[in-house]
């Protein structure tokens, strides 16, 4: 082990790790043979990190987090209505595995995937282990995962089950074993490699030199067998990988190893069938896929065949399966492998299929629908786990079940026994994690994967470790959360560092974004900017309503700003009547509601959701540093606690305006400027736009007490009073104002220069090559331009005293709003759906 870093606690003595760890009798514990022993090769290690100290480890494992948390690593726990999107917690002490110990799982991952490409084939095929009584035909023909419409999908002699993983365990006497398989969609790799990745940058000089084998081979051979499965265009293919969306529970993983693998993020909505072949939805048109890696679940992926009310698949993909059309990769139907009932047949399946006894045993499993096995699980009930073969369904632990529950239990296991297993309890080992700066004994269940690759399957050098809460709690699942753990795979001497991020595969050809854009891509990068753009305008209206609300309590009179503002914000209701103490709590609940209420439409939190939403979606298209800011203005906007005080709400929303800025301008930087970044930035300006001519309208149209406070609220709330006073050096009137907000195209803030700046980009977006004319949302910028530039500035240089002027405003501003409100319609039409205008729009625009 290299030497360890050098921390100003290195020259203090401190106490053995071995000597202050107190691990559990009765469990085999992966760092101590027994109490105050360490396994040999934990030795070196744990030398390093006790040079280190305590006090140090736990300073790395907080800074663990903060990278991890800076890098937007999240999951989705389903059951906690509370935050879905949780951050990635992973333990600074990593989880050691000899090279002798790893190659004997090595050879039991790639044998059982083997065996279960064997059987998937079979069971879509010529079903000769159900004919020849090897499995039961009600455990495959009621489970949910086998896929009639697949049958005859998959030809023997290929191998079909291209990614696997198997969740193991390690019981007392020092065996691992397999508690199940996962075939359908494998989740858990890239987190895997994000954890190391994080831990090597935390703790870079223990990493750098540490023996350990290296992990981005493994994912180097999954790339290169995914393109290698195309039927079409084999020496360039376009493979993708198809997600559920951003609400799924490992969707920052599907972004993540889509940007590592090289792979193009897609949704169900982004393909078509065409002619027996998938087709992606582009700016430029339909473009051809080639491959699938597909991240839904069989049943969702197709609903013309499989599951009709999916939302999330692609409709006619089994077709195009079965022409040849695409390739998909893990095959649809995979899911019937994943069947816990079968766990009781692999042995006797892997000596008849593979002529091998099954190195890597199964968890001792009973399926109920064998006489012998039912009765053994009735008797033995509070010895056993019970589950259904259902996936996703709820386990008992028989020993904690209470007379109801037992008996309830019993009578639906005696009502369809094929339904149900009893597996044998298993007590996990333990391995050591740091929690509030000691050393405690915690269960640990990995997951380890392999990938089909040219002559059998290779092991990925590392695995998924997901650590309990609690020695009794062993709800390790990925989806109900918890802290993960770096697994190191031992080698004899230190291996270089690779990553697929710095090296080409295969030949290059030079190419810039554009045309090939993904339509669902634009749409949200558009959508992203309006929240962007709508987030930092409701933060400057609230900003400046705390500011009058502070003045509200020395005033005797009503406070026309703040009522102005209320309107702008949408949260004016009740809070302009009654008494003064009244009116003041009924103010503060409403500005209360802005700040932290996230069901209420148009508050901070349901604005920055959607931008949340929109950004996760397009996560693959935004740099490093964006993340960072936008998982700071979240934390941020989220620490405003409902008993709020004004002032210091006014300064933190300042600070989320300068992180909003950050953000902006980010974006405007490091995204290249083709066709995605022009539909961010004319979401944002449309946005824009759209507000200034509200606020126009609430401070000189709509009010009946015009005046310098409206004015100069107006001026502050654009960031304009500054750029007004040195330019004017004088008091507040409206000509100078509606010259500045309005007409000069000089001035970011103003109406002028956004309008200009979205002909220009929407000028420059991609047109129908089959017509000479002006697109839809040419037209109404072209309009809204127009109508500006041909605006009676005379007229309206008497706003203060005529009534005529202020008239000639509100009908200028309803004629910028009529195509305005237009334009977002006429983009997605146009742009973002593949439809026709419909019939009522081009009447509109005419």
């Amino acid at each position: 082990m290299a030497e360890a870093e050098k921390t100003p606690a290195d020259s203090v003595v401190f106490p053995t790790y071995a000597s202050i760890y107190r691990p559990g009798q009765s469990v085999y514990d992966e760092m101590c043979s027994e109490p105050g022993v360490l396994r040999p090769h934990w030795q070196a290690l744990v030398s390093s990190l006790e040079a280190m100290g305590l006090e140090e480890l736990e300073r790395r494992g907080v800074e663990v987090q903060r990278l991890l948390q800076d890098n937007g690593v999240t999951y989705n726990v389903y059951d906690d209505p509370r935050d879905a999107q949780r951050p990635w917690e992973v333990d600074p002490i990593p989880l050691l595995m000899a090279e002798a110990e790893w190659a004997s799982i090595e050879e039991g991952l790639e044998q059982r995937s083997r065996l279960l490409n064997l059987l998937l084939t079979d069971l879509y095929g010529p079903r000769t282990v159900i004919r020849h009584g090897l499995l039961p035909p009600e455990l495959v023909f009621t489970h949910p995962g086998f896929l009639r419409p697949c049958f005859h999908t998959l030809t023997a002699g290929q191998r079909w089950l291209i990614t696997h993983a198997v969740d193991l365990g390690r019981t007392p006497d020092g065996r691992f074993w397999a508690l199940g398989d996962r075939t359908q969609s494998p989740a858990g790799a890239g987190y895997a490699l994000e954890t190391r990745i994080i831990m090597a940058r935390a703790m870079p000089k223990l990493y750098r030199d540490a023996p350990l084998r290296r992990l981005a081979g493994f994912l180097e051979a999954e790339r290169a067998t995914l393109a290698g499965l195309a039927h079409h265009n084999q020496e360039h293919p376009h493979v993708v990988l198809l997600t559920p969306g951003p609400l799924n529970a490992n969707y920052f993983e599907h972004a993540y190893l889509a940007n590592y693998l090289s792979l193009s993020l897609v949704e169900g909505e982004d393909l078509a069938v065409r002619d027996g072949r998938v087709w992606l939805k582009t700016l430029g048109g339909l473009r051809p896929v080639d491959v699938i890696l597909r991240r839904v679940t069989d049943e969702y992926c197709d609903p013309l065949e499989l599951r009709g009310d999916s939302l999330v698949g692609t409709p006619g993909l089994l077709q195009a399966v079965r022409s040849g059309g695409v390739a998909v990769a893990n095959p649809l139907g995979g899911g019937i492998v994943e069947n816990p009932g079968l766990l009781a047949f692999l042995p006797t399946l892997c000596r008849q299929l593979l002529g091998e006894d099954l190195r890597l045993p199964s968890v001792d499993t009973w399926w109920c629908g064998q006489a012998e096995s039912h009765d053994y699980v009735e008797s033995h009930l509070e010895e056993l786990v019970i589950r259904s073969i259902l996936p996703g369904s709820e386990r008992y632990v028989g020993a904690t079940l209470n007379e109801t529950a037992r008996t309830g239990l019993l009578e639906r296991i005696r009502a369809a026994p094929h339904m149900y297993v009893g597996q044998a309890s298993l007590s996990l080992s333990t391995a050591p994690c740091l929690e509030q700066g000691s050393l405690v004994p915690r269960p640990v269940l990995l997951r380890g994967y392999s990938v089909a690759v040219e002559d059998g399957y290779r092991v990925m050098p590392g695995a998924l470790v997901r650590v309990s809460p609690g020695l009794d709690d062993l709800r390790v699942s990925l989806r109900k959360g918890g802290i993960s753990k770096d697994l190191w795979v031992l080698a004899p001497t230190p291996q270089k560092h690779i990553s697929l991020l710095r090296q080409a595969y295969g030949p290059i050809v030079a190419t810039r974004d554009g045309a090939d854009l993904p339509s669902r891509v634009a749409d949200n990068l558009y959508w992203l900017g309006r929240y962007c753009e709508r987030l930092d305008s409701s933060m400057r209206l609230v900003r400046e309503a705390l500011g009058q609300f502070l003045e509200l309590q020395e005033q005797d009179n009503a406070n026309t700003c703040l009522d102005m503002l209320l309107d702008a914000l949408g949260v004016s209701e009740h809070a302009s009547v009654g008494s003064r103490r009244s009116r003041f709590f009924a103010i503060r609940r409403q500005l209360l509601i802005m700040l932290t209420a996230p069901e209420w439409a148009g508050s901070l939190p349901h604005t920055l959701a959607g931008m949340l939403r929109t950004g996760r979606a397009v996560r693959d298209h935004l740099g490093e540093d964006s993340w960072r800011i936008l998982n700071r203005l979240q934390q941020a906007i989220l620490r405003i606690a409902p008993t709020f005080k004004a002032r210091e709400t006014r300064e933190s929303l300042g600070d989320c305006l300068v992180l909003s800025a950050a953000f902006a301008g980010l974006n405007n930087e490091t995204i290249p400027h083709h066709y995605g970044w022009r539909f961010l930035d004319i979401g944002r300006y449309l946005e824009r736009v759209l507000t200034t001519l509200d606020l126009f309208k609430l401070a000189f149209v709509n009010t009946k007490n015009s005046g310098v406070p409206l004015w100069e609220v107006v001026l502050s709330t654009t960031d304009n009073l500054t750029a007004y006073r040195r330019r004017y050096r004088s008091a507040l009137h409206p000509t100078a104002i509606v010259d500045l907000l309005l007409f000069d195209e000089g001035n970011p803030r103003s109406v002028g220069y956004q309008l200009r700046r979205l002909k220009d980009q929407i000028a420059r977006l991609p047109h129908k090559q089959d017509t000479p004319y002006r697109s839809a949302e040419e037209r109404l910028i072209l309009e809204a331009v127009s109508i500006l530039q041909l605006a009676d500035i005379e007229l309206l240089s008497a706003l203060e005293h005529s009534r005529r002027s202020n008239e000639e405003l509100m009908r200028l501003l309803d004629e910028l709003y009529r195509p305005l409100n237009t334009l977002s319609d006429a983009m997605t039409h146009s742009h973002f759906s593949h439809a026709e205008v419909p019939r009522q729009l081009i009447t509109m625009m005419q």
